[in-house]
């Protein structure tokens, strides 16, 4: 049986880890940037900023 080395598999599920939240946060910039396209070009139109007097 092969010898398991702790501090080599706490360095893998790290780097799993790691990837997975920049996978995560990729997608949440993918959304949010679609958003505001979708809103620019449908809503825009409709909305009217406050003006500041």
């Amino acid at each position: 049986a092969g010898k398991i080395d702790a501090s080599q598999t706490c360095k893998q599920l790290y780097e799993t880890k790691l990837k997975w939240m920049q996978s995560e946060l990729n997608v949440e910039e993918m959304v949010n940037d679609r958003s505001w396209k979708v809103f620019n070009e449908r809503c825009r139109i409709h909305f009217k900023p406050l003006k500041n007097e």
